[in-house]
């Protein structure tokens, strides 16, 4: 049987849950029933790296170089280059000639025609493949549609062409039914989670770690990008007011790992609230797992989370979870079992903090009820395989 030609399209290989997923599918699923090309339309990050080595990486023209930028970002990188392409992207969406703009660009890139397409990234990644020629399209969603629409700016374009997509893939049922609140296409439209390649965790995270923890304290740690979504200044604001109220130990210590835009934000904060001896900024990094290991709890503090594989990382390696109500943590979670769930509001994190402070003999029960987790990953690959080789 002819393997099928297949091709994945992301906007940006940058750290995140949806490079990461991409990685692990590719890592996961028998190869040898498909031959995989992975189209990144702008070059911009470090992850797809960790790929098997029969799947080829394509790159976009320069007229893709900033598309993964907001153009407040492009405006302030003052980059002539990067600034035109913006413009010249948003003046073919706003008159309808991206259409002709992406066939035209698609020439300069691929040399063949391929069975499966898939736009892998919400927003301009389906503009990219719609106006392709693939035999079969899918879109992935990753995105909670009622918290962020990534379309929402061109709404009217993507109504007219998200129903030419042969099938929709949401990564969970809250995206999925988010997205139909708006978009209305539940006949095409069904739900495979992610995959989670749990032995690779497992693995990268006996590499030993450069970063050396007193045991004597209590370490609680996050991983993700430094962006209003994850909560992070609601976190910070919540210690302080638990150290106000002399209520936080004094050997608590909490490190967050990854980098973003509200980067500086956060470290003023710190510095407002003198905070700098229990809050630390660690930067990014390519193996967050070996600075897991050894903690006492992961935070996730998040306004929204569409999956919550950081979750599924974090009690892969034994490690329960402190994380907001959302449709993420709701399914992965059980709360006050392997770890814990509370109200998604400030309100809701500083009680939360307060509690597993004032408890942490509840942090061991977690940690034994996490001995034996496994992740289903088998059934997962099953879906998908199925999906890609376009098998009901």
């Amino acid at each position: 049987m002819k393997k099928k030609d297949i091709l994945f399209v992301v906007d940006e290989r940058r750290m995140g849950g949806v490079s990461v997923l991409l990685e692990d599918i590719l890592n996961m699923i028998n190869l040898n029933k498909f031959n995989i090309d992975i189209l990144v339309l702008h070059n911009n990050g470090e992850k797809l790296t960790d790929l098997p080595k029969e799947v080829n990486l394509i790159y976009g023209t320069k007229y893709f170089s900033s598309i993964d930028y907001t153009l407040k970002e492009v405006i302030k990188s003052f980059n002539l280059s990067k600034i035109y392409h913006k413009f010249k992207v948003i003046l073919d969406m706003k008159t309808g000639n991206i259409k002709n703009t992406i066939r035209r660009e698609r020439k300069k890139i691929l040399t063949k025609k391929y069975d499966l397409e898939i736009a892998f990234k919400d927003g301009f990644t389906a503009l990219f493949t719609i106006f392709g020629d693939s035999t079969r399209k899918i879109h992935w969603l990753h995105y909670e549609y009622k918290k962020v629409n990534p379309n929402g700016k061109y709404d009217k374009l993507f109504k007219k062409i998200l129903p030419e997509f042969d099938e929709i893939i949401a990564v969970s049922d809250g995206v999925k039914n988010a997205f139909n609140e708006i978009y209305h296409l539940e006949d095409k439209t069904k739900v495979i989670a992610n995959v989670v390649d749990t032995i690779k965790i497992k693995e990268k995270a006996k590499e030993k770690s450069d970063v050396i923890l007193n045991k004597k304290d209590i370490n609680f740690v996050s991983v993700g990008r430094i962006h209003e979504q994850k909560g992070y200044d609601k976190l910070i604001k919540a210690i302080n007011q638990l150290k106000e109220e002399k209520i936080l130990p004094k050997n608590f210590k909490l490190r967050l790992y990854g980098d973003g835009p509200q980067k500086e934000y956060l470290h003023e904060l710190i510095t407002k609230y003198n905070l700098e001896d229990k809050v630390s900024l660690m930067g990014k990094v390519t193996n967050p797992y070996k600075y897991l290991k050894d903690s006492d709890m992961f935070m996730l503090p998040s306004r929204y989370e569409a999956f919550g594989l950081v979750i599924i990382e974090a009690m892969t390696l034994g490690i329960p979870v402190l994380a907001t109500e959302n449709h993420a943590t709701n399914k992965i979670i059980k709360d006050k079992i392997n770890g814990y769930i509370t109200e998604n509001s400030y309100n809701g994190i500083y009680l939360g903090l307060k509690y597993i402070l004032n408890n942490l003999d509840e942090l061991e029960k977690y940690k034994q009820n996490l001995l034996n987790y496994e992740y289903d990953n088998e059934t997962i690959i099953k879906e998908l395989e199925g999906v890609l080789s376009n098998e009901k």
